[in-house]
């Protein structure tokens, strides 16, 4: 069986660590990390607008562009760590889009039956005891749209 675990970038340690301890050492394990391509699509309206044409332009788009891929060097560079201190073996999938319709995608396509994901980050000040706890928007519409099984993890499983 085949589990999607969902990294978002932060703290991906943490999270793979509080996921360990939780998922059935037997489950598959699937890593996606999505590249939330939303900012880009921004930044590339706003270099339309303001800079027009011109040589700004292009080296505007080749900072963004390097900036990416930093970026997703980074996030797996983090995760190899984190697997080879545990000597844990998973495919790792790095993908750029919406993050909420591609992680539906990906557990779609790659017959995931559940998925894992961070529920939300915290506000401000101290969140203890019960009571609810608003969840981020890319786990409300998983939640909302899986057709499998989704485990939340909240901040305070992953200290």
């Amino acid at each position: 069986m085949k589990v999607l675990i969902s990294l978002d970038g932060h703290d991906t340690p943490g999270l793979l660590t509080a996921a360990d301890g939780i998922i059935s050492k037997e489950l598959e394990w699937l890593l996606l990390h999505v590249l939330d391509t939303r900012p880009l699509e921004e930044a590339e309206r706003a270099l339309g607008g303001l800079l027009a044409r011109g040589p700004r332009r292009a080296q505007a788009e080749q900072r963004m562009q390097r900036t990416v891929a930093l970026t997703q060097e980074g996030i797996r560079a983090e995760i190899d760590a984190w697997l080879q201190e545990k000597g844990k073996a998973a495919e790792v999938i790095i993908a750029s889009g919406r993050p909420e319709h591609e992680i539906l995608r990906v557990a779609e396509e790659r017959g995931a039956r559940l998925i894992v994901l961070r529920a939300g980050h915290p506000g401000p000040g101290p969140r203890e005891g019960p009571g609810p706890r608003p969840l981020a928007p890319v786990a409300r519409f998983v939640v909302d749209h899986a057709l499998c099984h989704v485990l939340m993890l909240r901040e305070q499983e992953l200290a």
